[in-house]
């Protein structure tokens, strides 16, 4: 088998010569085993969980006499009075309960009942009625969710046909995060699962799940979108936050050497290995996986206490000057 060495005090095939400045350059690392788990970094955003964004519409014609909430980004709970509204329908559909009663026909009352119900009133208003033997002119609707309005449709005085969305209400205690994911990276990802997710408005460190990955490859980008939900109860993170996802893989032992001590060209990977005489290393093909930025995990071609040029491309740098660019 015929083997190349790199010698510090002259290339022993090249006859070329390297200068003191470069022999005390060389610097080197053992190979070692190491426990650890390996992480990716990714980048995404926030942005409401769709499953919680509701609308409040109106099952009957009415005018807006009077908005209670009236402004976009509000917070409302759950049975808080959103409008005060005249409709027609409403009102006369009062009327027959409030007769129903007075003629004590217990089927009228029922059937009137699930009709108002069907239209949207609530039960508090439905016994009130009921209970006062009166009808107010007005009816006031209450929203049926808690969260942020994110949309107010309408104006005070305005007419509004059945059907039409008064109100968008947006629940923020948990987002979605879209998270840009290369697909070289998508199988580490699934098999992580799990993320770390930091974001610049917070100095807490949130844990997420994956929930979905989008089943479609940005061509721009070569990235896919995986879905992950993040726990937001203190509403401390907005919709549209940048976000960084850290993805990490359970420990395991494995071979590793730092970013700089291999080097790679195309799909082939490198090292250079101290020889049997100070100052030889020979360049050695390895089969080794980037894990992160920094880390290389070696597969095949070296063993443990193995002891390598830590600065490879400096060594590939001088091999090139010193030989005119003959190694490739």
């Amino acid at each position: 088998m015929k083997v190349t060495y790199l010698i510090l005090t002259a290339l022993l095939l090249l006859s070329a010569q390297l200068d003191a400045k470069q022999i005390f350059n060389v610097k080197t690392i053992e190979v070692k085993k190491v426990l650890e788990g390996s992480a990716k970094e990714f980048y995404g955003y926030t942005k409401a969980n769709e499953e919680s964004v509701k609308e409040v519409s109106l099952r009957y014609d009415a005018f807006i006499e009077q908005l209670y909430v009236n402004k976009n980004f509000l917070h409302v709970n759950k049975g808080e009075p959103l409008a005060k509204l005249y409709s027609q329908e409403i009102y006369t559909a009062e009327l027959e309960l409030l007769n129903a009663g007075r003629i004590k026909s217990e089927s009228m009352v029922q059937s009137i009942t699930q009709k108002l119900k069907l239209l949207g009133v609530d039960e508090k208003t439905i016994q009130k009625i009921i209970a006062d033997k009166n009808v107010p002119e007005n009816i006031t609707i209450v929203s049926p969710y808690s969260g942020i309005v994110t949309a107010k449709s309408v104006n005070q005085g305005a007419f509004v046909p059945k059907g039409t969305k008064l109100y968008e209400i947006s629940d923020y205690t948990n987002l979605w995060l879209i998270v840009k994911v290369y697909e070289k990276d998508l199988d580490f990802v699934k098999t992580a699962q799990t993320a770390d997710i930091f974001f610049d408005m917070s100095a807490k460190t949130y844990h997420a799940k994956i929930d979905f990955i989008y089943p479609k490859v940005d061509p721009q980008t070569k990235s896919v979108d995986v879905r992950l939900v993040i726990e937001n109860k203190d509403l401390e993170i907005y919709e549209n936050a940048f976000a960084k996802a850290r993805f990490g893989t359970a420990k395991r032992e494995y071979l590793s050497l730092p970013k700089s001590a291999v080097m790679t060209k195309g799909a082939k990977t490198s090292v250079f290995v101290k020889g049997e005489f100070e100052g030889e290393y020979e360049p050695r093909e390895v089969e080794a996986k980037r894990l992160n930025n920094d880390t290389f995990e070696i597969i095949k071609g070296l063993k443990e206490g193995d002891v390598v040029v830590s600065n490879a491309l400096f060594m590939f740098d001088a091999d090139a000057q010193n030989n005119a660019g003959v190694m490739k």
